[in-house]
């Protein structure tokens, strides 16, 4: 299963509390123990700066914080949700799980939350988000952390409930409309969307981020020219704005005007401000050519990409790019390529220095692609052991996405196996935001004579716009066959 780079702002972040009061905090949100008035402030100063996407700044601020109080357990913490390294985000994790008993409870329950997801336990981070909720019932970080989870769970009424509470606690919080403005977008519930963001950028009008959701939102409609503008918006306030960068770059793959988008990703090289940055102009300007159906041209992007991780020794990126490999070749049909990339991503993801969480998600990643290898090949009873390991580890997490991947990834080995009505009980059962298994849905809906419902779906891909890893190799086949 892909794993999505970190330009993906609305998910990355988990944004918790600051009601204060000094040292000696009380409040109804979350409270913060620190020996020091002066790295207090600092790391307030840097939450404001994480709530509006700022984070090289916020994450110079946390390490101010750090150097006038060591033991601060959330300035580690907010300095590892900054990072922009894998190496970084572990380091300065490990070490506010280490300073946990100088911490309150709720920020206790923040960090052991993060700690959970970290190790793949998405149900016991769920458990303790809810402890939080329930610790401070009109704490607004605190019902905005659940949200956000909820979100990252696509479990967007939910979202959305937990985002009304926080408003109703203070309506002029302006990072939950951001997420209410995604979470509405992601049920189709467009104009409530448009008028959560209106609100946001009535209340941040000098920063980039609420035209850059803006602009996410009307290119998922498909009004090109309204996204463009509010993109254009976005960098006139920051020059370098790295996701308007890319949203530009997404409008003109989904016009068909690649060597456009490849310029405005070209952009994010030039603007990159970080490791990340980079990471991601080689990923966009990589699946660019997959949308052009050149893929040979995107292993060439990822084999540059694979060159400066090794430079870099980012073992993390170079797993990623690996299965990026190995999916590009599978879908090409090359087979022995294809399983040769995941043999690389998993002698990576088996090296003892790997966060055993992490190991879990890269596994996961190259058994979907062996699983889908095996079927295509007819070797069903290779094919069925690798999904049931997939199987196994979707189980183990406890996570609703990694869940849903699962039973489209049934439907697929079904589709192969030429048990179509299987595979469509499957795949509707499986994540419906992930295109890549409604072309599957759409090609059995042929198999089995129901050619409307078909083009129903075939439509539905090509109108997507939700730019993606898997989308990028199901768009353009969709279309053909409309």
């Amino acid at each position: 299963m892909p794993v999505k780079p970190r330009i993906i702002k609305y998910l990355g972040i988990i944004v918790i509390s600051c009601l204060i009061l000094g040292c000696g905090q009380v409040s109804d949100d979350i409270t913060y123990t620190t020996k020091s008035d002066k790295a207090l402030q600092l790391f307030l100063d840097g939450v404001e700066k994480t709530d509006n996407f700022y984070n090289d700044e916020a994450r110079a601020l946390f390490g101010k914080a750090v150097e006038l109080d060591p033991e601060f357990a959330m300035a580690h913490f907010y300095w590892a949700i900054t990072s922009v390294t894998q190496d970084d985000f572990q380091s300065r994790l490990s070490r506010a799980v280490e300073l946990i008993d100088k911490a309150s409870e709720p920020e206790k329950l923040l960090i052991l939350s993060r700690k959970a997801a970290n190790d793949d336990s998405i149900g016991l981070s769920l458990e303790y988000l809810k402890r939080l909720v329930e610790l401070r019932p009109k704490g607004k970080r605190a019902h905005l952390t659940l949200g956000v989870f909820y979100f990252g769970q696509q479990e967007w009424e939910l979202a959305i409930e937990e985002m009304n509470i926080v408003t109703s606690l203070d309506p002029n919080f302006a990072p939950v409309y951001n997420m209410l403005g995604y979470a509405y977008a992601n049920i189709k519930k467009y104009p409530e969307a448009i008028s959560a963001l209106k609100k946001y950028s009535e209340l941040r009008p000098e920063d980039p981020n609420p035209h850059d959701s803006m602009g996410e939102i009307f290119l998922l409609i498909g009004d090109y020219d309204n996204s463009l503008k509010h993109y254009s918006i976005s960098l006139k306030l920051e020059s370098d704005y790295v996701p308007s960068n890319a949203g530009i770059g997404h409008n003109y793959v989904f016009m068909g005007d690649f060597d456009k988008a490849r310029l405005a990703y070209d952009e994010i090289f030039i603007n990159a401000r970080n490791i990340a940055d980079t990471n991601t102009a080689y990923f966009w300007k990589s699946i660019s050519y997959i949308y052009q159906e050149q893929n040979d041209k995107a292993i060439e992007v990822q084999k540059e990409h694979l060159e400066h991780a090794k430079i870099l020794t980012d073992i993390y990126t170079q797993a990623l790019i690996h299965g990026r490999m190995a999916a590009i070749y599978r879908e090409m049909g090359n087979f022995d390529m294809a399983l040769q990339e995941c043999d690389n991503m998993r002698e990576i993801a088996e090296r003892p220095d790997m966060q055993p969480g992490l190991r879990e998600v890269y596994e996961r990643n190259y058994l979907f692609t062996e699983t889908i290898v095996f079927s295509r090949l007819g070797k069903k009873d290779k094919a069925r052991a690798k999904l049931d390991l997939f199987k196994q580890s979707a189980h183990a997490s406890k996570n609703n996405i990694t869940l849903k991947t699962y039973r489209g990834l049934e439907g697929v080995v079904a589709y192969w196996n030429k048990d179509y009505n299987n595979a469509i009980k499957h795949l509707l059962d499986s994540n419906p935001l992930n295109q890549y298994f409604n072309y599957y849905l759409g090609l059995c809906y042929l198999k089995t004579g129901r050619e409307e419902d078909a083009s129903d779906m075939f439509n539905e891909i090509v109108a997507s716009n939700r730019n993606g890893f898997l989308y990028s190799f199901v768009r353009s086949k969709a279309a053909k066959l409309l």
